[in-house]
Formats: structure tokens, sequence, C-alpha cells
């Protein structure tokens, strides 16, 4: 018998009995054949509402033979389809969407007990039987997202960016929580992006305002229930507005960030308590999620009572269960996060394990014939998803700018040219490529704001080290037909103003000469630890056609050179020279140069 491709609850349930179908064109087609509604369940493996789904709503008699009979029910992995989660959430996790066999959703929530569930059941078919002769096929026409006017002059782009970002500031300053950090009541979830966004203001202005709303909050994480003090790593996200009780599960990617964010704030506020709590971030993935093929799993469950466990107990405890499969745009984030720790950390302990995964990663999951995949649980699937691209493209660039091995770069290159062939709609990027036989909510290919911002600032930081003019301009345009949006969606836009505040910094340019029998590699290290808004690092090998072209000279050997703008400071040939060749350009600089 076939392993089946579904992932239930790990505790006793019953959900395998309902015909779970995946999805594909075979479900739809059942459905309109039988004139059927879908049923269809967003789940994940380490969801723990999820899993009391499979053992209760999917577990109960009554439940599974109706689901059964009058339905076709469609299960699907958030984790693995984040294209039909973007679709069809109905705000949370279990998502339980009821459907036209048109793929046009009736009604649906998330968890959904199995009372509840038997008279929405029945509901929905009655609603169907009575009205399926209108509604049939029906499928809404998504709002068009707030895109600005391409056409618009120069000067009013610039000022509606610089109005989004002070607008998005602002509804951070709105909704930040001052007694206890973080935005709004509860559920808490940690942002970061919002508080790293946070910290570059800092940097930019000198807003204390700003670096104290982050201050506070990353102290407020890191000292309640959020943060496991014990095995290290955040959990998902605070159910009380004290962040003192967390939902259990860990996620790859939250602490991918988390352990960024903490990071950051080490090297702009210079706080050795961050830089503690990043590496036990880092050494909780590391020993839960890392795998000998050198990638780090999805996941690590939601397991309440093994977290409860005093210490010398969870100790010798089964640790929750943690997901093997392997995701592009959740491992590029960890190996980002992973380089800045060998620069910040320990250079012996996460070089070797961050360059292994990014080349485990790009072996894996890029197949010039076919695209990057998303997920691999054996075998690589789910080509040509937008944020694996801008993901790993940021990942390829912290490895070019650590080793100064230029087939980082030039993979980076290859990825943007496959978004633009499959992706680009001529104004911005969609989140994936259009599928042969859309279905349902697929007729309608989104433009996300979020991947778009990513994927400017991953423009920018080509176009630092490049001198590539078209991908500077392509970010641009990028982060201007966003301003609207990102307007309104006040802290949700945290992402695009990440991407205006870098395009309003001035490049800072760090460029190594060295040779073969002369490397940078510690001045590298150390120049790549060194946080600036829009810092690129290039490298330029002795006698190659760049260092000709560059004009430097051949002594000293290696050498550093800093610049920002027209103030360059004098070659660096010791990481410890780097502190004072900075100060000695920002006090140099122009106005509106010297805000690092």
């Amino acid at each position: 018998m076939a392993e089946s491709p579904f992932r239930f609850s790990p505790r006793p349930n019953q959900a395998h009995r309902i015909q779970w179908q995946e999805w594909g064109s075979g479900a739809f087609a059942q459905a309109e054949r039988q004139d059927k509604p879908i049923l269809l369940s967003i789940s994940a493996v380490w969801c723990h509402w999820c899993h009391v789904m499979d053992e209760t709503t999917y577990s109960d008699n009554a439940i599974i033979t109706r689901i059964n009979r009058d339905f076709i029910p469609v299960r699907v992995d958030n984790d693995q389809r984040p294209d039909v989660n973007l679709r069809y959430n109905m705000g949370g996790w279990p998502t339980t969407a009821l459907l036209t066999p048109g793929g046009e959703i009736l009604t649906g929530g998330t968890y959904i007990n199995p009372e509840q569930m038997a008279a929405l059941l029945s509901q929905v078919l009655d609603y169907w039987a009575a009205n399926r002769d209108t509604i049939r096929n029906s499928l809404a026409e998504p709002p068009a997202p707030a895109l600005s006017d391409p056409q618009q002059p120069p000067e009013q782009a610039s000022t509606q960016t610089a109005e989004s970002l002070e607008a998005v500031m602002e509804s951070i300053r709105q909704q930040f929580d001052r007694a206890y950090g973080g935005l709004g009541n509860f559920p808490k979830f940690p942002q970061p992006d919002v508080w790293e966004l946070a910290l570059a203001r800092f940097t930019a202005t000198g807003d204390a305002w700003a670096a104290g709303m982050a201050v506070r909050t990353l102290d407020a994480m890191a000292g309640g229930g959020m943060y496991d003090a014990m095995a290290g790593g955040f959990f998902r996200y605070s159910t009380t507005r004290e962040w003192t009780i967390p939902h259990y599960e860990k996620m790859l990617e939250d602490n991918a960030v988390l352990a960024r964010l903490y990071l950051r704030a080490f090297q702009i506020l210079g706080d050795e308590t961050y830089r503690q709590i990043a590496e036990h971030t880092l050494q909780w993935a590391n020993r839960s999620l890392l795998s000998p093929e050198g990638l780090w799993g999805g996941s690590q469950d939601a397991d309440e009572e093994y977290y409860k466990l005093p210490a010398e107990e969870r100790e010798k405890a089964k640790p929750p269960f943690a997901d093997t499969v392997f995701h592009t745009n959740w491992n590029a984030m960890m190996i980002s996060t992973q380089l800045l720790a060998s620069s910040l950390i320990n250079p012996a302990h996460y070089t070797p394990i961050a360059l292994t995964a990014l080349e485990a990663l790009w072996d894996r999951m890029w197949d010039p014939a076919v695209g990057l995949h998303h997920f691999d649980d054996g075998t690589p699937q789910l080509p040509g998803l937008l944020t694996d691209i801008v993901h790993l493209s940021h990942a390829l660039l912290d490895g070019y700018e650590f080793t100064g091995d230029a087939v980082y770069l030039e993979r980076c290159r290859e990825l943007f040219a496959y978004a633009d062939r499959i992706l680009f709609d001529g104004r911005v990027y969609l989140d994936q490529k259009k599928p042969a036989d859309p279905l349902g909510r697929f007729r309608h290919l989104q433009q996300p704001l979020a991947e778009n911002a990513v994927m400017a600032r991953a423009l920018l930081r080509f176009a630092a080290i490049t001198e590539d003019d078209a991908a500077s301009q392509r970010a641009v345009r990028l982060i201007q037909a966003f301003a609207p949006l990102a307007k309104e969606q006040g802290i949700f836009a945290a992402p695009w103003a990440l991407a205006q505040d870098m395009q309003d910094a001035p490049a800072l340019i760090s460029t190594l000469v060295e040779s073969s029998h002369h490397p940078a590699t510690d001045l590298r290290r150390a120049v790549f630890g060194v946080f600036d808004r829009r810092r690129a690092v290039r490298s330029v090998v002795l006698g190659s056609p760049e260092f000709l072209r560059s004009g430097y000279p051949e002594i000293p050997l290696p050498a550093l050179y800093i610049c920002r703008g027209t103030a360059c400071a004098a070659p660096v040939t010791v990481p410890e020279g780097i502190l004072a060749a900075l100060q000695s350009i920002f006090q140099a600089a122009p106005p509106g140069l010297a805000d690092a």
C-alpha cells in the first residue's frame, strides 16, 4: 500500500478515513462531475489546532461519513503549498474552506468542532442545492492592488514613497504597546520586520523612540514565554499581551529572522545579551532541525506538555516531532543568518554549516530546465514561487559577500533572469508562474507586496555590488509601484518600508583587493559584520579585468577600500582598522551622506 501524502496528528485519530485528495485537477474535475462542493482543509504538521481537529471533528464517524458522501475533501499542507494558503486562508490554521466545484469560497473558518461542523455541512449543502445555477463556477475578481501610476514624475514618486514610509512608521508608533512591547493587545506575534525597520530608522535619523520600541520588544520577547530559555529558539507567538504564554510550535522561518534581528540589534546597539540570544537560537536550530544533508527541516511540533516539564524531566523526555521537509525560502533565510553569525560570533563553527547548506540548497532545489523548487520531501517539488527566488537571491548575495566567490553572484544573476522570464508582468513580480491549468482562485495571480519588496532589496544589493544600473532602476520602480498600497497596509508594509529605507541610504561600498597568495579572508569576514542600511562588499582579484578597471594599486595586499559617495577611507589592511576607516568616512561625508 502506497504511503499517504497526507500528515495527520501524531496522536490517535481517524482523520485518515476521510477520502482526502491532493489539490489538483483531478479533485476539481470530480467535484464538477459529481456536482459536489469541495471541503478544503489547510493544515500544517506543526499546528496544534490542526491536530485537535484531526482528533475531534475529523475523527467523528458522522462527520467522516457526511464528508465522504456529499463533498470532495481536499487536504493541503500550508508549508508545502503557500500558494494555496495565500488564496484560501480563512484567518489561521487549520483553515476549513467550503468551495464551489469551480473553486470559489462559499464559507469557512478555522477550527470547527464536530457539532458546528455538522451544522455547517448541512447549511452549505442546502445553500448549494438552492443556488447552484447562479453561483456555479463564479469566480469573483479580486481587487487590483493600489499600484502607483508608472508614468508619474520622479518628484511625485519620491514624495509618495517618503510619505508612505512615514505612514508605516506612524502606524507602528500608534499600535506600539508601551507597557509590554510589541504591537497591539493579544495574540502577539514577533513581527521581526517591524523591529528591524525601527532599528534601521534609528541609524538613519537618530530617532530614539524607534530604537526604544525595538529594545522594549526584543527584551520582552526574550524575557517572557515566547523564548525557550532552556533549549533555545522562539515559539511562534504569544497568546497573551504580556508575552507569557506561547503557542508552542517553533518554526525555522521565525527563528531564522528572529536570530538575525537579535544579531542586528547587537550590531547597532552593542548589547552582548542580544548576541547570546541569537547564538542560543541558532544552536537550537542546528541541533533540532539540521539534517545530515546539511539543510534544515521546517518546524518543531507544538507539544505543550513537553514544554511544561521541569528541566530535569525535559532532558529525559522525547523532544517534540521535528519536520524533515526542506523549504527553499526558509533554508535561505537561515543560511543568511548563519553567515552573519559566522562574522559576529564564531566563523569556525558557523561558516561550514552555512556554506554547506547554500551548496546543498542550490544542488537540490535548482534545476536549469525546470526552475527553482519550493520544497523537498524526498523529491523537489513546486517550482516557480517568488518567495523562494527572492530569499535565495539574498542568501547567494550573502554567500558572495562573505566568501568573495563569484559563483554565488552568477547564480544570483541566473535567478533574476529566471524571475524575469516567468514572473515579471512588466511592472512587478507575480507570486508564482502561471499554472498550465489554473484552478479556482489560481485564475488570478497575485502581486505580493512583501516578496516584491524583498526582491527590490536584493536588486539594490546586486546593483551596488556590480554597478548594474538596470537592476537599480528595476528596484526603484518596484518600490514606487507599491507605495500607495504600503501606505494603506501600515505595519504589514514593514518589508516595503525596509526596501524604501535601503533605497534612501547612500551605498557603503567595501572593495577587497586580494590574490591567491594574499587572501582577504579575515578582512572580508570582519566587514561583512558591519551594519549599514545599504552596505555592499565586493572582491577583486589582483590582475583580473575587474582589478585593471578599478584603478586600485597593487599594494598593500590584501586591502580593504571603503567608500560612501565621494568620501573614501585610507586602505585598511587589518580588521582592527575598519572602525577608524568608517569613522573617517562619516566625518568626511557631505551633508546627507553621514547618516548611517
